[in-house]
């Protein structure tokens, strides 16, 4: 297959924006504004930070510096003020080769335990990203599942799947479902749901935006094109505007060279992140034609 070759992103630029983000003690913030006194680095800029770093090539600055800062966030008994405080600053000391000071074993299988209760009228789209982070954390300690093991979180899944074939209900969306796959693993999934997952996709599609968040979306934003992308990558899908998507990708990206979540929004290092990785995800996707029909 011939594969169609992208510049959406100015990498310079974006990398410029990140290493802007790097406060005095190592950690990142997408609001730091050194001329106003504001240095208040938190764990989900500084794993964004890194994450847009390792996709750039850039080489981390003063890794030790960061990882120390990273480890200063867990409590005396392994644990965090959140599930969210707890999977970024894991997973970023994992990227720099770090452990953290104490096993945060308990604290996880209590995230893990709460996730498990049975609740009709929960947040789908919260407590499937919040699954995801649990099973990412698993596959980071000596407690990671064994191939071929049931997956704890698969009545979740069942649950939150929406009739329209996508995650979550009521209303699925291209982000939601890709972390749904992701927690299911695509091969795992069903010859149904595989079906349904693929017609949602492509429903999804469009035109002049590439990817929509939803089939009866009018915009896009960047959670839909790296969900749409991520889909792709894992169902062997090939998107059928390549072309749109990058574009769209490329309106996102600010004069400061950072992305915003929509046209016109503010740069923030997660979106930067989601940015970077769609456009990776889009120029790694073996296409079949060099132009969009």
């Amino acid at each position: 297959m011939t594969r169609l070759p992208t510049a959406c992103l100015d990498r310079e630029a974006a990398g410029r924006y990140v290493l802007g983000r790097r406060t005095p003690s190592g950690g990142y913030s997408f609001y730091r504004t050194p001329e106003w006194g504001v240095e208040e680095p938190n764990a989900p800029d500084t794993l964004a930070a890194l994450e847009c770093l390792h996709l750039l090539d850039i080489p981390v600055p003063e890794p030790e510096l960061t990882g120390s800062w990273l480890r200063t966030l867990q409590d005396g008994r392994g644990g965090y003020p959140t599930l969210t405080i707890g999977w970024a600053t894991l997973r970023a000391l994992a990227l720099l080769g770090i452990a953290p000071d104490r096993s945060p074993g308990s604290w996880l299988a209590e995230h893990e335990e709460a996730l498990l209760r049975t609740d009709r009228n929960r947040d789908w789209q919260g407590a499937l990203r919040e699954a995801l982070h649990v099973a990412e954390l698993h596959r980071l300690g000596p407690s990671a599942q064994v191939d071929g093991a049931p997956n704890p979180f698969s009545a979740l899944l069942d649950e939150a799947r929406d009739p329209l074939g996508g995650w979550a209900r009521p209303g699925p969306d291209l982000e939601t479902t890709a972390v749904a796959v992701s927690l299911a693993g695509a091969s795992q999934l069903s010859r149904e749901a595989r079906s349904g997952t693929e017609a949602f996709f492509r429903h999804c599609e469009d035109h002049v935006l590439g990817l929509r968040l939803q089939p009866d979306a009018g915009a896009t934003w960047v959670g839909a094109l790296w969900g749409g992308l991520a889909l792709a990558e894992g169902l062997r899908l090939v998107p059928s505007f390549p072309g749109a998507v990058c574009e769209s990708l490329a309106v996102l990206q600010r004069a400061d060279g950072g992305l915003g979540a929509r046209h016109f929004a503010i740069s923030t290092l997660r979106d930067t992140w989601r940015g970077l990785d769609a456009a990776q995800l889009l120029d790694h996707l073996p296409f079949e034609r060099l132009q969009e029909d």
